[in-house]
């Protein structure tokens, strides 16, 4: 007999919640008490109207019957007499247990799973189900909510373990003898879970794999016009040919050895127009390509989707290996991990068992594979920051667990790859020269590149790192640190440690000096602590002496501790067993760092290097501290890094133009000095934009907003904001250039938009709900969210922009480039805009490419600020952004205006899903035909309406046109309503004809 529950004696309990504000509708458990199951189910009245989905109307809930259902304390006190003192297994612990506010155990679905798979990357409910329930259907019609799906997940789940470790109990789970979970897992008949072993009937469709078409490797971007190599096993496909003509200038620059330079519009397919070139020419020439991006999503989209794909599309599968290589600080450290100290408390030691499985079991050696969820559950941080790489503790060739390592592992991979991922900070400092030169490169998202580049040579001093530093050579307190733990294979009387504890002990308070020194030059200088305080380390400012006396006072102590280091450095040595200690070899490397932070501040004392930045930064609540060198010119530094041995490199992003050139770029990367060394330079003009930009978005510059006054912006905005809400449909997006004038709208809207039952939120996680229909959203947003936000279809069409994002030109860094610029002899406003205008134009164009995703995207961009087309500045702007129309009005003529767009882009998605579905369609009416013999015109109307409604979901967009009605739809032309012209009513006339004819 099928056992309904593997667990005994426990309940399983899942609360149902709907809306923005969390209101529970429905209560369901169910009980298994010595194998005999009993169910509880009620719905709550949520005292509200709320939006119900599809599987709630399947499940037979409706609004009625929440209206009559019983109040949340009187469901609450049935559900505690269901319960009585049974154990509680719960997918949202801490919430239904500080709900219910009894005394039984809570057991945690989530902690359960994670130890049994620590593998899983994500722990949402959904997709634990889809994951162990074979075959499972979300949407199919439950009776007791996912409470049963849930039983039955762990049924699987469960089972898969036992199956997976031989029926039996791994030794790791056995370490968590009084986890609670433990105890339930011990009891399991393994009756039960061979039962559910063998009736794993999962019934996969047998995949029909086409024969590969014949094509030839050597028509490179030729091979887009294939399209029966792209539409094998069932996928869509269309030629671009802006793609096709993109790839064919990379393919260009791999042979030919040259530097390519393009911007590649969003939509155009940018990444399979350099993988398919990349891919194909590491097949045929075996050498290596390096692809670069600025982000980990771009990253993991490439290795996981993107190149496996295309490499099973050109059948090259077997023959093109791929690797992402990474840091060495994002992996995890078997050596380090034996040096933890056994944990004592259950909730670190559930950490600990994690991690271990994870290494150990698992074979997983990578940080950011581990789910956000799991490492706050088990405040996994704390254990990661003890046993992941330490770029000096670790030597791949020597290390004991070589074979086991994952991050040998992928450094091992590098050797035998052909197209390695890399990010933007590992190119820069590309510590695996040995193994892997840099020889064709790519370069996505390039036009972050230049930022990167600049920190990637920046030398600074954070005082809370430094100190750190200085413990991890010796602290006889926390008895530790590398010189500690040597001294202990010595004679202590041999080193001079009082000497190097009591100088360490001088500099970390010569640190606690400076910290002094420069809280008073704040207060006596009447700077604002709002934010952080940013600002030039001058010498020549008397204001400042306090702090550049400090800082010499710290750079002699550094040397005196480094006299005292490096004699006992002498002395270690000459000790033939510690030879081959690599925490001598680690220790003889943090002397080195010191010499290295004593020459930079020598250089901020004396600073009489030109073409340096040299400027400080300190916390706004005064916790740390930092001081810094940074160049100007990174020009030279870059091309030797990168380009001086690279044979090609490709330079590619949707936004790299400024003023419709690249010139920022090639001065500031050094790209000009490869020209000198006789290397190709072939910069692509930008190309045409794939999106109808100009016919289907818009941007409005609303008048009479200052910005700077912040209190009377932040009234001024919301109720703008407001406003905009009754005008538009989805989901916005507002994004600020100063986090000040964020969060004074915040503050300000915040009340308001929950009464119109609109959430505001404001963290990278929450980007996602952007996508949601049953609810509405505001996304606040500052500088990081300018880009990489990707929403496509109409659930976000809105994108608000407080002011034009200009560089402040009080910032240290912008401030030492314009003052560099104005020593060459340009005016001051000339420099300003050479600095300016290339960071603000990439910043505009990565803002409003937040709107328009797909072809049948459409919206606008709202900017809150002047943005008067008189300003030559702004001019230029207008330039870039692909002859979007500017609407320069008041509020009330703006939102005529967009009404009157919105509906006209509206309805070229219209005929446009109606041209794309029509033989699909007239397909669909004949076989009703055929099957009912006659249908009425009603029934053909609500099957054309449910056929188009089905084609705009796939599009991401909401259908609303009602085809009865169809003879009676308005057009909008140059703000005057019509009636649907003779042409346009014949055209959609006949569209509807030709079905029903059919």
């Amino acid at each position: 007999m099928k056992p309904y529950s593997i667990l005994n004696n426990l309940i399983f309990l899942h609360i149902e919640i709907k809306g923005n504000d969390d209101k529970i509708i429905r209560i369901c458990a169910v009980k298994i008490r010595n194998n005999v199951v009993t169910k509880f189910n009620i719905l709550v009245n949520p005292n509200k109207l709320v939006e119900l989905s599809i599987s709630d109307l399947l499940s037979g809930i409706t609004q009625k019957e929440l209206d009559s259902a019983l109040q949340l304390k009187d469901g609450i006190k049935k559900l505690i007499y269901f319960i009585e003192d049974f154990p509680v297994v719960s997918y949202n612990k801490e919430f239904e247990k500080n709900l219910l506010k009894i005394h039984n155990e809570f057991l945690d679905l989530i902690e359960l799973i994670a130890i049994l798979f620590p593998e899983l990357r994500s722990f949402d409910l959904q997709y634990l189900l889809k994951k162990f329930i074979p075959g499972y259907e979300s949407e199919h019609c439950r009776g007791l909510s996912y409470v049963e799906d849930i039983i039955l997940m762990v049924n699987y789940a469960i089972s898969n373990f036992y199956c997976e470790n031989g029926y039996s109990m791994p030794m790791s789970i056995t370490e968590l003898e009084w986890w609670s979970w433990y105890k339930h897992l011990a009891k399991v008949n393994m009756k039960d879970v061979k039962y559910f072993i063998e009736n794993r009937t999962i019934e996969f469709k047998k995949k029909v794999i086409e024969p590969y078409p014949v094509f030839a490797l050597k028509d490179y971007e030729k091979l887009f016009e294939h399209k029966q190599i792209w539409r094998r096993n069932g996928r869509s496909y269309t030629l671009r040919p802006q793609q096709r003509d993109a790839s064919k200038f990379i393919r260009e620059g791999l042979e030919k050895g040259k530097i390519t330079i393009m911007e590649a519009p969003t939509g155009l397919g940018k990444s399979m127009a350099y993988l398919l070139p990349a891919s194909i020419y590491t097949y045929v020439k075996e050498e290596k390509v390096i692809i670069s991006t600025n982000t980990k999503g771009l990253q993991n989209q490439l290795v996981e989707k993107d190149i496996p794909n295309l490499l099973e599309a050109l059948n090259l599968k077997r023959d093109v290996n791929y690797t992402l290589i990474k840091g060495k600080g994002n992996y995890l450290c078997f050596d380090r991990f034996g040096d933890i100290e056994y944990p004592k408390d259950m909730k670190t030691l559930i950490g600990y068992v994690y991690l271990k499985r994870l290494m150990r079991e698992k074979g997983i050696g990578e940080v950011e594979e581990i789910s956000t969820v799991i490492r706050e559950k088990f405040n996994l941080d704390f254990l990661i920051n003890q046993c992941n790489c330490d770029s000096e503790l670790c030597d791949v060739g020597v290390c004991k667990y070589k074979d086991q390592c994952y991050y040998a592992a992928r450094v091992e991979l590098l050797k035998e790859s052909q197209l390695i991922v890399v990010n933007h900070s590992l190119l820069l400092k590309w510590p695996y020269k040995t193994i892997v030169q840099l020889e064709n490169i790519v370069v996505d998202e390039a036009h972050n590149l230049t930022q990167e580049a600049y920190d990637a040579f920046e030398n600074a001093l954070v005082s809370y790192e430094f100190e750190r530093y200085l413990k991890e050579i010796y602290n006889s307190e926390e008895k530790s640190g590398y010189l500690y733990y040597l001294s202990r294979r010595t004679k202590k009387d041999t080193l001079p440690l009082s000497d190097i504890e009591s100088w360490i002990k001088q500099c970390i308070n010569q640190m606690l000096n400076i910290k002094a020194a420069f809280e008073n030059y704040i207060y006596t200088s009447g700077i604002s602590k709002d934010y952080n305080i940013k600002d030039h380390l001058n010498k020549n400012n008397p204001k400042i002496a306090g702090v550049i006396k400090y800082l010499e006072y710290l750079k002699e102590d550094l040397g005196s501790l480094n006299i005292n280091l490096e004699k006992a450095v002498i002395v270690l040595k000459d000790i033939s067993n510690l030879q081959k200690d690599k925490r001598l070899k680690i220790l003889i490397e943090k002397v080195e760092g010191i010499n290295g932070y004593s020459r930079l501040l020598e250089s901020l004392i004396n600073q009489n290097e030109e073409g340096y930045c040299f400027y400080f930064e300190v916390d706004k609540f005064f916790k740390w501290w930092k001081i810094s060198s940074i160049p100007l010119d990174v020009s030279g530094a870059f091309y030797e890094k990168v380009l001086s041995s690279a044979k090609s490199c490709v330079f590619v992003s949707a936004t790299l133009s400024s003023d419709n050139g690249y010139n920022n770029l090639k001065n500031t990367l050094g790209i000009n000095i490869a020209k000198s060394q006789n290397k190709e330079i072939v910069e692509v003009p930008p190309i045409k934009p794939v999106f109808d930009y100009k016919g289907k978005s818009a941007i409005y510059a609303v008048e009479n907003i200052d910005p700077n006054d912040i209190d009377a912006f932040s009234e001024e905005m919301k109720k703008f904001v407001i406003e905009l809400l009754s005008n538009v449909e989805g989901n916005i997006i507002i994004l600020f250039t100063s986090r000040k004038r964020l969060h004074a709208f915040k503050e300000e809207a915040l009340e308001n938009l929950k009464a119109l039952g609109v959430s505001v939120v404001d963290g990278k996680k929450d980007i996602e709900k952007l996508k949601s229909r049953e609810e509405r959203y505001i996304l606040l947003g500052s500088k990081g969210y300018f880009e990489g936000i990707d929403i496509p279809g109409d659930t976000m069409t809105t994108v608000i922009l407080d002011k034009v994002p200009n560089i402040n030109s009080k910032e240290p860094f912008y401030k030492s480039l314009i003052e560099n610029q104005v020593e060459r002899g340009k005016s001051y406003w000339h420099a300003y805009a050479r600095v300016n205008f290339p960071i603000v134009s990439i910043d505009l164009k990565q803002i409003y490419g937040r709107i328009i995703r797909t072809e049948y995207d459409y919206g606008a961009l709202f900017i809150m600020s002047k943005f008067d087309s008189s300003n030559p500045t702004v001019k230029k702007l207008e330039s870039q952004l692909h002859n979007v129309p500017i609407i320069r009005k008041d509020e009330n003529e703006i939102f005529k205006d967009l009404k009157i767009r919105v509906a006209r882009w509206k309805q070229i998605n219209l005929y446009k899903i109606m041209k794309e579905v029509k033989p699909s369609l007239k397909k669909a009416i004949l076989k009703q035909k055929v099957i009912k013999n006659n249908m009425s015109l009603k029934e053909i109307e609500e099957i054309i309406n449910e056929f188009i409604s089905l084609e705009y979901k796939k599009r991401n967009l909401k259908y609303d046109v009602d085809i009865s009605l169809v003879n009676e739809l308005n057009i909008y032309i140059n703000g005057k309503v019509l009636k649907l012209n003779t042409t346009n009513r014949e055209k959609i006339t006949q569209y509807f004809k030709d079905i029903i004819k059919v």
